[in-house]
């Protein structure tokens, strides 16, 4: 089969002939115009807890030292890694266990967030601040400031074009389902996480 062979099978399939002129396609991702972050707290909290993740919302980084402490108090961590960021060091410097020498043996990672996306329950890292603590402890701790939530992916990529090449979106703990389609939680990624969000 030619080239030309193949293409009009696909017009004639599509019903189209060479020559046609295409219409553009429907913008499928029309950003919001006006989003007020506080009304995407409690969808956000709703997507992220269909997904098995833990949510905290307080409202004082006080609030947010004293939770993250409780977490890492109720599940025995011994060690952690975090991101480098403003608002993990705010949060560590009174932290109960220390940083870990060796990072793949941390019992938690805690990170801040680039933003989230509250129809999803997406947290969105970013290459530049030390993704690895997302990524490699059983426990991930996301420290969420309310008014980096966003509505969509769509206002996502609007709002921070700034960001570097490449984006980590973690939807919940990490889910891997082998052939026989038996799902397995923490293969490839953290199996609990846990947002604490500022708001």
């Amino acid at each position: 089969m030619t080239k030309d062979d193949f293409l009009n099978r696909i017009r004639s399939a599509l019903h189209r002939h060479e020559g046609d002129v295409l219409e553009n396609p429907p913008a499928l991702l029309e950003p919001l115009e006006v989003w007020d972050y506080r009304e995407l707290v409690e969808p956000f909290q709703k997507e992220h807890e269909a997904l098995t993740g833990k949510f905290h919302l307080v409202h004082s980084l006080q609030e947010a030292r004293e939770t993250l402490n409780k977490i890492i108090a109720d599940i025995g961590a011994s060690s952690y890694i975090r991101s480098i960021e403003i608002i993990v060091d705010e949060l560590v410097r009174d932290i109960a266990i220390p940083l870990a020498t060796n990072r793949a043996h941390a019992d938690v990672g805690i990170t801040g967030v680039r933003c989230a996306i509250a129809q999803t329950g997406t947290l969105v890292l970013t290459s530049d601040t030390g993704r690895l603590a997302s990524l490699l402890p059983m426990t991930h701790i996301a420290i969420v400031r309310a008014e980096q939530l966003v509505p969509t992916m769509t206002e996502a990529f609007e709002k921070y074009m700034d960001i570097p090449t490449a984006w980590v979106q973690a939807t919940g703990p990490s889910r891997t389902a082998d052939i026989e389609q038996t799902l397995e939680i923490g293969v490839h990624g953290p199996g609990v996480v846990h947002v604490i969000m500022i708001a």
